[in-house]
Protein backbone atom coordinates (compact mmCIF):
# COMPACT_ATOMS: atom_id res chain seq x y z
CA UNK A 1 0.00 0.00 0.00
CA UNK A 2 1.57 3.37 -1.21
CA UNK A 3 0.84 6.32 0.59
CA UNK A 4 1.16 10.21 -0.44
CA UNK A 5 3.29 12.02 1.83
CA UNK A 6 1.96 15.62 2.93
CA UNK A 7 4.27 18.32 0.75
CA UNK A 8 5.26 21.67 1.27
CA UNK A 9 6.97 23.69 -1.27
CA UNK A 10 8.02 27.39 -0.12
CA UNK A 11 9.92 29.51 -2.84
CA UNK A 12 12.60 31.94 -1.21
CA UNK A 13 14.41 34.33 -2.79
CA UNK A 14 17.53 31.95 -3.24
CA UNK A 15 16.45 28.47 -3.50
CA UNK A 16 13.18 26.41 -2.88
CA UNK A 17 12.70 23.93 -0.37
CA UNK A 18 10.23 21.31 -0.51
CA UNK A 19 9.60 19.86 3.29
CA UNK A 20 7.40 16.46 2.90
CA UNK A 21 6.54 14.49 5.97
CA UNK A 22 7.10 10.47 5.81
CA UNK A 23 6.62 9.10 9.62
CA UNK A 24 8.95 6.02 9.92
CA UNK A 25 11.29 6.97 7.22
CA UNK A 26 15.32 8.02 7.29
CA UNK A 27 17.64 9.56 4.39
CA UNK A 28 18.72 6.26 3.56
CA UNK A 29 15.22 5.26 2.55
CA UNK A 30 14.67 7.83 0.45
CA UNK A 31 14.88 8.52 -3.64
CA UNK A 32 15.12 11.54 -5.02
CA UNK A 33 14.31 12.08 -9.21
CA UNK A 34 14.43 15.12 -11.09
CA UNK A 35 13.06 15.29 -14.45
CA UNK A 36 12.79 18.96 -15.76
CA UNK A 37 10.74 20.64 -13.32
CA UNK A 38 9.34 17.39 -11.99
CA UNK A 39 10.41 15.79 -8.60
CA UNK A 40 9.69 12.45 -7.88
CA UNK A 41 10.21 11.26 -4.09
CA UNK A 42 9.83 8.14 -3.51
CA UNK A 43 10.91 5.11 -0.07
CA UNK A 44 10.19 1.45 -1.08
CA UNK A 45 10.66 -0.42 2.65
CA UNK A 46 8.80 -3.90 3.43
CA UNK A 47 6.56 -1.66 6.18
CA UNK A 48 6.26 2.34 4.77
CA UNK A 49 6.00 2.84 0.91
CA UNK A 50 5.23 6.68 0.04
CA UNK A 51 5.50 8.07 -3.23
CA UNK A 52 5.14 11.91 -4.32
CA UNK A 53 5.43 13.62 -7.73
CA UNK A 54 6.13 17.53 -7.29
CA UNK A 55 5.55 20.16 -9.42
CA UNK A 56 8.90 22.78 -8.58
CA UNK A 57 8.63 26.56 -10.11
CA UNK A 58 11.49 25.93 -12.36
CA UNK A 59 14.37 23.19 -13.23
CA UNK A 60 16.54 21.79 -11.26
CA UNK A 61 19.36 19.91 -11.75
CA UNK A 62 19.71 16.95 -9.14
CA UNK A 63 23.46 18.10 -7.62
CA UNK A 64 22.35 21.58 -6.88
CA UNK A 65 19.86 19.69 -4.60
CA UNK A 66 21.00 19.37 -0.51
CA UNK A 67 18.18 16.52 0.65
CA UNK A 68 17.99 15.83 4.71
CA UNK A 69 16.05 13.94 6.59
CA UNK A 70 15.08 13.82 10.23
CA UNK A 71 12.01 12.52 12.92
CA UNK A 72 10.22 12.06 9.74
CA UNK A 73 10.55 15.22 8.00
CA UNK A 74 12.58 15.29 4.64
CA UNK A 75 13.96 18.67 3.46
CA UNK A 76 15.09 19.12 -0.12
CA UNK A 77 16.65 22.29 -0.70
CA UNK A 78 17.09 23.21 -4.46
CA UNK A 79 19.47 25.66 -4.77
CA UNK A 80 19.05 28.59 -8.16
Amino acid sequence: DVREPMVDVFEEADHTLVVAEMPGIAADDVRVEVQDDVLTISTDRADRKYQKEVLLPRAYPREKMEISCSNGILRIKCVN
